[in-house]
């Protein structure tokens, strides 16, 4: 699959951007010199109005010189538009490389189903769909044993370590009206065995998330007021009983995309 390097894509628009710029100037500058052409080419007709042309040629040229300035809103407009390739170019790139992840590991996903029930994508979305609101409860309830089997025992003691500090710190972190939108293979590895398989997904969803201080009941952090939308990327690895989760990690914390690898025997293409 051919890789997509979004710093050189970046660089290869602005690049073409400023020689748009540059030439669209340029033509500009051309056309007005053009139109007042022919003022000259009439006074070299007439010995009369000499001096009359000369006037009208030396406030032509001083119209075109300051015409030729770059106007303090076509800067403007030039440094806007930079600015939005270099937003909005990294995520179109982000975006088209989980999609042609997603595909291309959903059609691994269903040639190994045909050798490893395990891999059977309806079963693997349930497994995904019941650990993520399993997951929600038992942090809201600051009670990881009602998500324990839902969880690896790494993800497990890290939930409960972080719960434990929200009980001594009088804290409760709540969760309301959670909805899972869509989630998206976009990495997967399978050697042949259960105990190196594993499965990134993109989780969207949207909940209203604050924390309260559990004694007076009043709100101490508000991340939003309504149901808000995020994304995160989860990692599953595979049990004899079914996927769980393993790790979890923010949207900002993998730079490149490289990372969700799709690794699996030759014979499962």
């Amino acid at each position: 699959m051919k890789k997509i390097k979004c710093g050189n894509f970046i660089k290869n628009i602005l690049g073409v951007l400023l020689i748009v710029f540059i030439f669209s100037g340029q033509t500009i500058a051309f056309a007005r010199a053009g139109g007042g052409g022919s003022g000259s080419s009439n006074s070299s007709t007439s010995n009369a109005s000499t001096l009359h042309s000369s006037s009208l040629s030396h406030r032509h040229w001083s119209t075109m010189r300051s015409t030729e300035r770059p106007d303090f809103i076509d800067i403007i407009i030039i440094i806007g538009i930079l600015i939005l390739v270099i937003i909005f170019v990294p995520i179109i790139v982000r975006k088209v490389r989980l999609t042609k992840n997603k595909y291309k590991s959903i059609s691994v996903i269903e040639n190994l189903s045909k050798c490893d029930d395990h891999w059977n994508y309806d079963n693997l979305m349930k497994d995904i769909k019941d650990a993520f609101y399993m997951i929600q409860i038992a942090w809201r309830e600051r009670n990881q044993e009602l998500a324990k089997e839902y969880m690896s025992e790494y993800l497990y003691g890290k939930h409960k370590f972080q719960t434990e500090e929200m009980k001594l710190s009088k804290e409760k972190n709540i969760l309301e009206n959670t909805v899972l939108i869509d989630a998206i293979p976009i990495g997967l590895q399978d050697l042949g065995g259960i105990d190196k398989d594993y499965i990134w997904v993109h989780i969207k969803a949207k909940c209203r998330d604050y924390t309260i201080n559990e004694e007076t009941n009043k709100i101490i952090d508000e991340k939003s007021s309504t149901n808000d939308y995020f994304e995160e990327y989860w990692k599953f690895i595979r049990t004899e009983k079914r996927w769980v989760l393993d790790d979890i990690r923010q949207i900002d914390q993998i730079k490149d995309l490289d990372f969700f690898r799709i690794d699996a025997p030759n014979k499962y293409y």
